[in-house]
């Protein structure tokens, strides 16, 4: 009885837990099921998007084929064409097909015999004589061009001259070229046709008469009063043309249709018959190109191929482009077979791991795996904690905004700088952390850099807590797996303290400069403030004349250093009472050769030399050193040029009184042979700001 109710005992669990293991295995298979599909609904749309994307390619591809070989084969038609400028152009040969125009006789009389001194006489008589030089030369050019034969025919497409000694007669479709050639005004083409010699065309090109006038891209407007009608051999040019580069894929071909009346043939000069009809049907876009799909090769009605084709200008031609079927699709087959090996192998890795989630499930293994997990999980947390301590010792600000500009995260030194956790910045945008106006300036950079997918860095001025700083600022876009831009990496790097040093550099190497400017008037006791005065006014007129940041720099440079040069004048001349005479004056005017020897060796802007160099030219060529004129002055030396004589006018001299600067600017103005007027207009508008006023004020 006790042994009784012991197994009764042990059966109990076991039919328990044989129905906890049936729930288990549904669970497992159902898993295992929905993976499954899952992956291959995921093989599908992979299969799938390499296919768009192969056809996408190869599209594209295709357009760039048949722009490059149009533009090649429209090159080759106009080269064609203006082969036969040299002749076209010849006054001797428009004159003659002028006179052929005004013939009212029938052509064919000028090729008759003259049996009378009446007949020598005759107008057709005159023209018949030239006919003999006018076919030689015409087969001169004929031969030198590389052209079969050539022939001058009239506006209604009559020959009257030919390079083979003969006139055969023309046919409908060359007497329609060539009038068209006419009506048109401009270049004709005729179809390709094979002869025993090969594959043939003809180019029909206007000719002018010796007066014609107006002119344009087509030609003069007086109208053509002939034409000149070429024939060249281009069995060899047309298969060059069609000839796959090294580069071209397997299966792939370029063809060339023409249209022959209400057929279309493929041109294959390499052949004995040179054409090769097309039974493929043809289906046309809105602007006569082949759109790009799957059909019937127009070689090979069997053939499947993938193709594309577009119309050349001038002849009815049609380059196509077109590859193998199963060479186009080859990629995608591949692509295919091997996502599904990969989907094959994920279903297989579903029960692999399935059956181990049994396994675990039984608990079998489920405490090691326990374990395992706690230690992974231990050490990501330590990643996480050692890439968080990394970027807690970053004095640069890192930010990373999502694709509408919010940040997703911030490091401690951004959040610190700002007066707020990383928690609270999470999700806000810059202009509830900086305000409207600094977050617009930085959003605008934001779509630039998202926009054309390139990092972009700017130096911008940013408030952080009533205070001023100035940051380099690099944003970096970064993309997800289809390539399309998430949002942006911002770098903060302060360079307040970098900028504020320029500045300061800045500052001294302007004390420097006027301080320079003090010890060169010191040798004329006239020139006191003088250096100061031109610089002040030259840096006003300058910005007001909407110059550079740079030439303002220059121009202020250049006035400092203007006076160098009367140094080395002998202070007796400098500070003499009344006028100077011719050989005292040609001393004081080497004052600019001094300057200029003093300043060519030192590291100094092109612009500040020369403007130093031109300041004493006049815009008549009456100034000094080298009485150059006009726009061969640099504007920043017109402007000292100006603003030199007004600042001495309006000083005194030993020999006069200062003048008022109304009196000094109507002097200039009435002399506007001598000064740039622009100049001097926007003098007189800058000595009436504050700032021109204060400089201008009398000295104590």
């Amino acid at each position: 009885m006790a042994e009784h109710n012991a197994q009764n005992a042990s059966e109990v669990p076991k039919s328990i837990g044989g129905a906890g293991q049936g729930v288990k295995i549904g669970v497992v298979l159902a898993f295992v099921l929905v993976i499954s599909v899952g992956i291959l609904l995921l093989a599908n749309k992979a299969v799938k998007d390499k296919e768009v994307g192969v056809l996408e390619n190869l599209q594209k591809r295709f357009e760039i084929l048949t722009h490059v070989r149009g533009e090649v084969v429209g090159t080759f038609l106009g080269n064609l064409s203006h082969h036969g400028d040299r002749l076209i152009k010849s006054d001797l040969f428009r004159l003659y097909a002028a006179e052929i125009e005004d013939f009212d006789g029938d052509l064919s009389a000028l090729f008759g015999t003259i049996h009378s001194e009446e007949d020598v006489e005759s107008e057709g008589a005159v023209l018949a004589e030239q006919l003999p030089m006018m076919e030689n030369m015409l087969r001169e050019f004929s031969t030198y061009a590389g052209f079969v034969n050539a022939r001058i025919l009239s506006k209604s497409g009559e020959a009257y001259i030919a390079t083979d000694g003969h006139l055969p007669p023309m046919d409908d479709l060359q007497t329609a070229s060539a009038k068209a050639a006419v009506f048109e005004n401009s270049p004709q083409y005729s179809p390709l046709r094979k002869t025993v010699r090969g594959v043939e065309m003809d180019v029909y090109v206007p000719i002018y008469p010796p007066d014609a006038v107006g002119g344009t891209d087509e030609g003069p407007q007086d109208g053509a009063v002939g034409v000149l009608m070429m024939t060249r051999l281009v069995s060899g040019k047309i298969t060059e043309l069609l000839s796959n580069s090294a580069l071209a894929a397997k299966g792939q071909k370029t063809r060339l249709m023409q249209k022959d009346g209400d057929r279309y043939k493929e041109a294959t000069p390499w052949s004995s018959e040179g054409f090769e009809e097309v039974s493929t049907q043809i289906d046309f876009g809105p602007k006569g190109n082949i759109p790009f799909e799957a059909r019937m090769s127009i070689g090979d009605s069997e053939q499947k191929v993938y193709s594309l084709g577009v119309r050349v200008p001038g002849p009815e031609w049609w380059l196509i482009q077109e590859i193998d079927y199963d060479d186009a699709v080859t990629p995608i087959h591949d692509f295919t077979r091997t996502v599904y090996i990969v989907a094959g192998l994920g279903i297989l890795t579903a029960f692999l791991v399935a059956g181990l989630a049994w396994w675990i499930l039984t608990g079998v293994q489920s405490q090691r795996i326990a374990k395992e997990f706690k230690a992974l999980a231990t050490q990501i947390d330590d990643q996480k904690r050692f890439i968080d301590s990394i970027n807690a010792n970053i004095d640069e600000f890192i930010t990373l905004k999502d694709g509408v500009g919010r940040y997703t995260y911030v490091n401690d030194a951004f959040a610190t700088a700002v007066g707020r956790t990383r928690d609270e910045l999470i999700g806000m945008d810059a202009a509830a952390v900086f305000g409207f106006d600094t977050a617009k300036r930085l959003e605008s950079i934001d779509q630039i850099a998202m926009r054309e997918n390139r990092k972009e860095t700017i130096n911008e001025p940013i408030f952080l807590r009533s205070q001023r700083h100035q940051f380099q600022i690099s944003k970096s876009p970064y993309c997800d797996s289809s390539g399309s831009c998430a949002g942006l990496v911002e770098v903060y790097r302060d360079i307040t303290e970098f900028v504020a040093a320029q500045e300061q550099n800045k500052r001294l190497i302007k004390s420097a400069m006027e301080a320079l400017g003090s010890t060169i008037e010191a040798a004329d006791p006239y020139l006191g403030g003088h250096t100061k005065l031109l610089a002040g006014l030259s840096v006003e007129v300058a910005k007001y004349m909407h110059m550079s940041e740079m030439d303002v720099a220059e121009i202020e440079t250049a006035a400092n250093l203007s006076q160098i040069g009367k140094m080395f004048v002998p202070n007796e001349i400098l500070t003499k009472p009344g006028k100077l005479t011719d050989e005292e004056m040609a001393t004081m005017e080497e004052h600019v050769e001094h300057a200029y020897r003093i300043l060519k060796d030192i590291d100094i802007d092109e612009g500040v030399l020369l403007a130093i160099y031109q300041m004493n030219e006049r815009m008549d060529g009456s100034g000094y050193p080298k009485k150059i004129m006009g726009d061969e002055t640099i504007m920043l030396a017109r402007i000292l040029s100006v603003l030199n004589v007004f600042c001495a006018m309006i000083r005194p001299r030993s020999y006069r009184g200062a003048k008022e600067p109304e009196q000094a600017l109507a002097i200039l103005s009435s002399e506007s042979t001598k000064f740039d007027s622009s100049v001097v207009q926007a003098l007189a508008e800058v000595v009436k700001t504050p700032v021109a006023e204060k400089l201008l004020a009398p000295r104590d």
